[in-house]
C-alpha cells in the first residue's frame, strides 16, 4: 500500500494576508504609473517625429518649427520645471496660430504632457485652465469660429487637455490613497511585531516575578531550617555537613537571582498579577514561623473580597517582605495588615542585623513596587540604620488612592 502523504501547510493569518493583498496591489498601482508616464512620453515623441517629419516636407517651414520647438521643451522640462513646462506647452499653438501655421500637432503634445504633469502632483485646475484655455484660442483662430455647430476642433482642444488634466489628477490621488493603504499595512506588520515583543517582554517579567517570589521564599525557608538544625546538632560532623548544606543552599539562591536579573532586563510593561490570595496570609506567616522567625502579627482583613489582582498584590508583598526580614533581619519582625473600605493596608518592620550576609537581596523591593504600582497602590520603604519597615498601601478598588 502506497504511503498516505498529507500536504503541509502553513498557515497565515488572515489580517497578514489582507495587508499582503493591499501591498501588492499599492505595488501594481506604482508600476502602473510608471508604465503609463513612459507610454505617454513616447507618444509625445511620435508626435513630435510625425510633426517634425510634415515641417520638413514643407521646408522651409520656420514657424512650423518654432512651434515645435517650443512644445518640445515644454515636454522636455515638465519634470524638472513644471511652471515653466505649462507655460511652453501653452505658448506652442498660440505662436503656431499667430505665425500661419496649423497648431493641430503642438496642442495634442499639450494634451499629454497635461497627463503627464498631474500624473506627477501638478494641480490638476490650473494646467487643465492653462493648457485647454490656450489650445481653445489657437484653435479657434487657425478655424475662424469658436461655434461646435461650425467647426468642433477648438472645443475638441480644449476639453482634450482639461479631461487630460483631470484623468492625471484621478489616477495620482488613487494611487495616493493606495500608498496610503500601504502605510497602514506596513504600520500594522510593525505594531504586531511590538506586541508580540511586548508578550515576551511581560512573559519574561511574569517568569521572573514568580520565580523570585516562589523559589526564592521556599529557598530562604530551607535555608532557616538547616540554620536550626546545624544549632541544635550536637555531632561536629553533623553540624559541619548542615553548614556545608546551608552555604550550597545560599550559593543556589545567589545564583538563581542573578539569573533573574537577566530575565528582567528590560522590563519596563506592568506586572502580570499572580494567582495566590490574600486569604493564604496565615498560612505563609506558619510557614515562616516554622523556619524560625518569630512573628506577631495582626491580621484584620476585608469584610468583603477583594479584587483578584489587589489580593495576589497583598498576599506577594507581604511574602516578599517576610522573605527579606528573614534574611537581613535580626529573628523578630511584627506584621500588620489591616483593610479598610478604600484600601487594604500591609506594614512590616523588624530589626536590622549587625551584619548583612552578602551575595543575597536584589530585585525584591523594585518587585514590590511594582505590584503595588500595578493596582494603582503605593510603597514605602524606611531604613534608619536598627530598624527596616515596609508599608503598602493597596486600594481596594481603582481610584481609591489619591
Amino acid at each position: 500500500m502506497d504511503d498516505l502523504r498529507i500536504p503541509q501547510t502553513r498557515y497565515v493569518p488572515a489580517g497578514r494576508r489582507c495587508e499582503d493583498r493591499l501591498v501588492t496591489s499599492a505595488e501594481r498601482w506604482r508600476r502602473g504609473h510608471q508604465l503609463l508616464e513612459a507610454a505617454t512620453m513616447t507618444i509625445i515623441g511620435l508626435a513630435a517625429a510625425v510633426e517634425l517629419i510634415t515641417v520638413a516636407q514643407a521646408w522651409p517651414a520656420w514657424n512650423g518649427m518654432l512651434a515645435l520647438l517650443l512644445a518640445v521643451a515644454g515636454a522636455g522640462v515638465l519634470r524638472l520645471r513644471p511652471g515653466l513646462s505649462t507655460g511652453l506647452l501653452a505658448a506652442a499653438p498660440l505662436v503656431a496660430t499667430a505665425l500661419g501655421w496649423n497648431p493641430i500637432a503642438t496642442w495634442n503634445i499639450g494634451v499629454f504632457a497635461a497627463l503627464v504633469l498631474t500624473l506627477r502632483g501638478a494641480p490638476a485646475l490650473r494646467i487643465g485652465a492653462v493648457i485647454g484655455g490656450a489650445n481653445l484660442v489657437a484653435t479657434g483662430l487657425a478655424a475662424g469660429t469658436l461655434a461646435v455647430n461650425t467647426d468642433p476642433g477648438a472645443a475638441v482642444s480644449a476639453v482634450s487637455a482639461i479631461a487630460a488634466a483631470a484623468a492625471g489628477s484621478a489616477i495620482r490621488t488613487r494611487r495616493q490613497y493606495r500608498r496610503e493603504l500601504e502605510l497602514r499595512a506596513e504600520d500594522a506588520v510593525a505594531n504586531r511585531a511590538a506586541a508580540v515583543q511586548r508578550g515576551v517582554a511581560e512573559e519574561r517579567i511574569r517568569i521572573a516575578r514568580d520565580l523570585h517570589d516562589s523559589f526564592g521564599h521556599q529557598i530562604a525557608v530551607v535555608s532557616m531550617h538547616l540554620g536550626a538544625a546545624e544549632v541544635h546538632g550536637e555531632d561536629p560532623a553533623v553540624r559541619a555537613d548542615l553548614r556545608a548544606a546551608r552555604t550550597a543552599v545560599q550559593a543556589v539562591l545567589a545564583e538563581t537571582q542573578q539569573i533573574l536579573r537577566v530575565l528582567r532586563v528590560g522590563a519596563e510593561a506592568d506586572p502580570v498579577g499572580a494567582t495566590p490570595s490574600h486569604e493564604r496570609i496565615p498560612d505563609l506567616i506558619d510557614t515562616f514561623r516554622s523556619g524560625g522567625l518569630l512573628i506577631d502579627a495582626v491580621l484584620d482583613g476585608p469584610a468583603e473580597p477583594l479584587p483578584p489582582e489587589v489580593s495576589a498584590a497583598t498576599f506577594r508583598i507581604t511574602q516578599e517582605a517576610l522573605t527579606n526580614a528573614q534574611r537581613y533581619g535580626a529573628g523578630r519582625v511584627v506584621l500588620t495588615v489591616r483593610a479598610s473600605a478604600a484600601a487594604i493596608s500591609v506594614d512590616v518592620v523588624n530589626p536590622i542585623m549587625t551584619k548583612r550576609p552578602s551575595g543575597l537581596g536584589g530585585s525584591g523591593l523594585a518587585g514590590m513596587r511594582e505590584r503595588a504600582s500595578s493596582v494603582g497602590g503605593r510603597l514605602n520603604v524606611r531604613d534608619d540604620g536598627h530598624l527596616f519597615q515596609i508599608s503598602a498601601e493597596l486600594p481596594v478598588r481603582r481610584g481609591a488612592l489619591r
